[in-house]
């Protein structure tokens, strides 16, 4: 990840590549999208590459929108930042 590159947008990249949509709102639930569990895992993956982070897969499937995936992705940075 370079310094342009916040998790949020990385996850907001990442999360329309995946689901191929242009735009996405904090509301947008991934299943709802058209998203299923292959992709998911898919998303999760390349988020998780890009940030050098770990989410937790329930993010996905127990929430499902893109404001859960983006909190636990800056929580993620977050911990990651204070670890180092």
């Amino acid at each position: 990840m370079t310094a342009e590159q916040s998790p949020e947008s990385v996850v907001r990249a990442r999360w329309c590549a995946v689901l191929g949509v242009e735009e996405a709102l904090p509301e947008d639930g991934f299943f709802e999208l058209g998203g299923h569990s292959l992709l998911a895992i898919e998303l999760l993956q390349q988020v998780e590459a890009d940030l050098e982070v770990e989410i937790p897969a329930d993010v996905l499937f127990l929430d499902g929108t893109l404001a859960a995936l983006l909190d636990a992705a800056r929580t993620a940075t977050a911990q990651k930042a204070t670890a180092q």
